[in-house]
């Protein structure tokens, strides 16, 4: 999946290596390939890809939801439990909404490396709010 027509480009999630595999907010997923730029000092992948990881599908899935009636979705908190290391192939997200509100998403996630097994446990509340107006002299 490429960055969305609608505007959604993430240049951190380009330069994390994020991979879109579906945007749905029933069943989210993405993903990223294990590099050595992305792992921590004992070689495993850092736990902050995988946070990132969490937060970048659940925001985006509540924004390409919302946006068309002109709201935003950005991150609010999040709480990630690691259980196991990716050492090797690819960490993978997968996130459903349980609760869809006016004003906040929450999601629950989990994050699998190659071998299906379960490596972390995230929740994560994402804030849904109006999208800012563009001035006209910013089309200037």
């Amino acid at each position: 999946m490429a960055d969305d027509p609608r505007g959604l480009v993430s240049h951190f999630d380009a330069l994390v290596g994020t991979e879109w595999l579906d945007d749905d907010p029933d069943r989210a997923r993405a993903r990223v390939a294990m590099r050595d730029e992305l792992r921590q000092p004992v070689g495993l992948l850092h736990g902050g890809v995988m946070s990132t990881l969490v937060e970048s599908v659940c925001s985006r899935a509540t924004a390409l939801a919302v946006v068309g009636d002109g709201m935003m979705a950005m991150g609010q908190s999040i709480g990630v439990s690691f259980i196991r290391p990716v050492t090797e192939g690819h960490a993978e997200v997968t996130a459903r909404a349980r609760h869809r509100g006016r004003a906040t998403w929450v999601w629950d996630a989990e994050v699998r490396d190659a071998d299906d097994r379960l490596c972390a446990l995230a929740q994560m509340t994402v804030a849904v709010r109006p999208a800012p107006v563009p001035s006209p002299e910013s089309d200037s």
